[in-house]
């Protein structure tokens, strides 16, 4: 596992966690407000970003195996914790959340907690394109697709596609793998009796998450759950609307520590 840290000025760590075939770098560190001064640390999981050639086998990639990594690299920080986590890295956020010693808080986007079985139906919409995500090595024409269907501006889809290139195939096939394993923890039980403050980000045109379902959740978290919605923005909130989403984790650090 690699990661990217820009050190701040004040008690309490934001660990950044993305997604399947993505990286650390649809987190922009370098675009983060001056006045937000807390460290941060934007994580690449094996076999993505600059940890591409770290592992080699399925079960390297697997949601347990990423799990226990960044529990084991998260506890040995000793520091108060913030979790963000996009995509598949909101889904292993949700999954360590209650073995992080230190944690004030959790942060998702692009991520429904999934019940055990996976509510399919109820937290997904059906997208047949981004089951390119779960193949092994697709068409350079269906990478474009997704990517391009993932982001609600085209021109955003560069990184997207980049990082889909260069990711381990081995990756989606681990994926794969865990959903038809139902390796999954049923997350939104985790999510719900998690006593912390959570925050869902959600954009209004992510192709692949059910926003209806979102607000049903934040609405039974009731009194420390708060869905933040972000208008005009696919599944990539960070890399699409950098500047709100830096601005938005800001103000939430500055709320949990």
């Amino acid at each position: 596992m690699k990661y990217i840290q820009r050190k701040g000025d004040k008690k309490g760590v934001v660990i950044f966690i993305h997604g399947n075939s993505s990286s650390s770098r649809v987190f922009h560190l370098d675009g983060f407000e001056a006045s937000h001064c807390y460290s941060q640390i934007a994580i690449d999981l094996p076999g993505h970003g600059e940890a591409i050639n770290e592992n080699q086998t399925v079960e390297d990639f697997s949601i347990s195996s990423y799990n226990k990594l960044c529990i084991d690299f998260i506890n040995n920080l000793d520091e108060d914790i913030l979790l963000v986590g996009n995509s598949l890295g909101g889904h292993i956020a949700i999954e360590i959340a209650s073995h992080i010693r230190r944690l004030k808080g959790l942060v998702i986007f692009g991520t429904p907690p999934i019940k055990k079985p996976i509510n399919f139906d109820e937290a997904f919409l059906p997208i047949s394109e981004l089951q390119t995500y779960f193949i092994e090595n697709p068409l350079e024409s269906q990478i474009k697709e997704t990517a391009q269907l993932a982001v609600f501006d085209k021109d955003k889809s560069s990184i997207i596609i980049e990082d889909f290139k260069v990711t381990n195939p081995m990756v989606r096939l681990a994926v794969a793998k865990a959903i038809a394993e139902a390796a999954f923890q049923d997350e939104y039980e985790i999510f719900m009796n998690l006593n912390v403050n959570k925050y869902i980000l959600a954009g209004t045109h992510d192709p692949s998450v059910n926003l209806e379902y979102l607000k049903y959740i934040a609405k039974q978290c009731d009194t420390n759950c708060e869905l933040i919605i972000f208008e005009k923005c696919g599944h990539f909130i960070s890399h699409e609307k950098p500047d709100a989403f830096n601005k938005a984790v800001a103000q939430i650090a500055k709320e949990v520590f």
